[in-house]
């Protein structure tokens, strides 16, 4: 949010491709050359921060709330007529496939299921094929 925008066809400024053609999410127009500063007092750029301010709430104890910030504002917040009565329906979908990344990264990095596994290590777990880490801090060893 606040980095990056879409530019309707008829040169509306929106915060994301997908609210275009949604006037009530017009923050501006491209052709009244606007500063961030004029966006920023637009109802569309308050109801993105009051989306975020909720995010920051409600997810404060997601471990994946550094990067999945209460998953597509849009998921959110269109299907209640731009209220925020919760988080990006898909949340726990996203929670699903965030927690297979990791173990996957996990396991081919650190060659077990956690990270809690120690990288100095000289041999790898029982059964397990050792990941990238653990070669790279036995080589390093060396």
């Amino acid at each position: 949010m606040d980095s990056t925008f879409a530019v309707g066809p008829d040169g509306s400024i929106y915060p994301c491709y997908r609210f275009v053609g949604m006037p009530e999410y017009v923050m501006g127009s491209v052709y009244d050359h606007p500063a961030m500063e004029d966006l920023a007092k637009s109802d569309a750029w308050a109801r993105m921060h009051k989306f975020k301010d909720y995010v920051d709430q409600e997810c404060k104890e997601c471990p994946h709330i550094s990067y999945c910030r209460g998953g597509c504002p849009y998921n959110a917040m269109v299907p209640s007529n731009g209220e925020i009565e919760g988080v990006d329906p898909h949340c726990t979908a996203y929670k699903m496939i965030f927690e297979e990344i990791t173990a996957r990264i996990n396991q081919n990095f650190m060659g077990a299921p956690s990270m809690a596994m120690d990288p100095f290590q000289s041999e790898p777990a029982k059964d397990v094929k050792p990941g990238i880490m653990p070669l790279i801090f036995r080589t390093m060893s060396r």
